[in-house]
């Protein structure tokens, strides 16, 4: 499906003058003022360009999005269905970046990059995860979390301001966790982690490309086979 790039010139206006690379924290803002716009997986808007500079029009089919359902199948609990999540945005990510040129997105966002178009800084990571998130919500897939709103960490004296969505299991301890994709490449799935961990300043030792992932889960899974051979 061919994206359209939406002009967004309220959303540029009110970035107008700041620096980009997550350095504010508009994600939040962005859910709640443009978020009507995407839903259902069948048509939605990817931010991308830094600080949602862009956003492009696009959609996953029905058989694009029954591979996203098969993730999931019943999660013995709300640890699996983490895990489920964190595959699920990958794979969306996979999906939706040939159609919109976000597909060779880099880990990260370099704070001074020039090269931005197909990039994502926090923000666009933060708003688009918050929609895939949303989606699954809606189609009965998250049976243990429920969607939040993207939080910030970091105010430039502790640490770089960064963003991130978030999910709050329903039962238990009623824990939230952040599902953020912006420390990988585009279509490696995302981090989730404990929410005070990561506003301590977690992070991945390192940011993999889709590449590495690859290689890195396929060794895993020699390693299993082997064992299960032994």
């Amino acid at each position: 499906m061919a994206s359209r790039a939406v002009t967004r010139a309220l959303v540029i206006a009110v970035l107008a003058g700041v620096p980009a690379a997550c350095s504010h924290a508009p994600s939040r803002e962005l859910v709640q003022d443009y978020g009507h716009w995407n839903e259902s997986p069948r048509r939605f808007g990817v931010c991308m360009g830094y600080g949602c500079a862009e956003m492009h029009m696009t959609g996953l089919s029905d058989a694009e999005w029954a591979a996203v359902r098969e993730i999931f199948g019943k999660p013995e609990d709300a640890a699996a269905e983490r895990a489920a999540i964190a595959r699920a945005i990958g794979l969306i990510e996979r999906i939706v970046g040939p159609k919109t040129g976000s597909d060779s997105d880099a880990p990260g966002a370099a704070i001074v990059n020039f090269r931005r178009q197909g990039q994502m800084d926090c923000i666009d990571e933060a708003f688009n995860t918050t929609t895939y998130l949303r989606f699954l919500a809606q189609d009965g897939l998250l049976r243990h979390h429920a969607v939040g709103l993207p939080v910030r960490r970091g105010s430039f004296i502790d640490r770089w301001p960064h963003n991130a969505a978030t999910i709050t299991e329903t039962g238990g301890e009623q824990a939230t966790y952040v599902v953020d994709s912006w420390f990988h490449g585009n279509g490696v799935p995302a981090e989730v982690a404990p929410l005070d961990d990561w506003m301590a300043g977690w992070s991945p030792d390192r940011g993999l490309t889709l590449a590495e992932w690859e290689a890195i889960a396929g060794e895993g899974q020699a390693r299993a086979a082997a064992g299960g051979a032994q």
